[in-house]
């Protein structure tokens, strides 16, 4: 019965038999029951948010497939109609590049998707240095992209945080 008394009833870990709260996982182990009830309601909405990220960086990996897709897409259109080798190395590395951050993504998912961002900005800054009219053609999908992007950096970085601040 003792043993019970020195371990943390919502994480299990050791504490002190005088212990206010867990050092682990912060629950209120002399709380009311308001207290404990509103510990475990934020723990809930932290993990719900954890899986959301998670769930954020799945649908970021296939929005980066589709887009290194589409490179491929165009350096074939560019190939078959004007034989420009040049170019179609160009979109096939820059397919490539995508695809393989698109794979290593779930693995460190704040390092690839800011290396994403990069690789996609750098393109469309050279798209405008080339052809600054360029820039403007498909211009609500360059923002799509950027934007999903942006949101899943968020997500993921909001993710790490709480990860870190509630030990999940």
């Amino acid at each position: 019965m003792e043993e019970a008394e020195s371990k943390c009833p919502h994480c299990g870990a050791e504490v002190a038999k005088v212990a206010i709260i867990c050092e682990d996982c912060k629950f209120p182990i002399a709380g009311t029951e308001k207290e404990k009830a509103i510990f475990i309601g934020r723990q809930t909405l932290n993990i719900s948010k954890v899986v959301s990220a998670e769930e954020v960086v799945k649908r970021t990996q296939i929005i980066l497939y589709v887009v290194a897709a589409f490179k491929v897409l165009t350096a074939v259109l560019i190939y078959s109609n004007f034989k420009i080798i040049f170019e179609t190395v160009f979109y096939l590395v820059i397919a490539l590049v995508i695809a393989v951050f698109a794979y290593l993504l779930p693995k460190k998912p704040i390092v690839f998707i800011l290396a994403s961002l990069a690789v996609i900005l750098g393109y469309y800054l050279l798209l405008f240095i080339v052809n600054p009219i360029m820039l403007y053609n498909g211009i609500l999908w360059k923002f799509a992209i950027v934007g999903a992007l942006l949101y899943a950096l968020y997500t993921v970085v909001e993710s790490q945080k709480i990860k870190k601040e509630y030990n999940l």
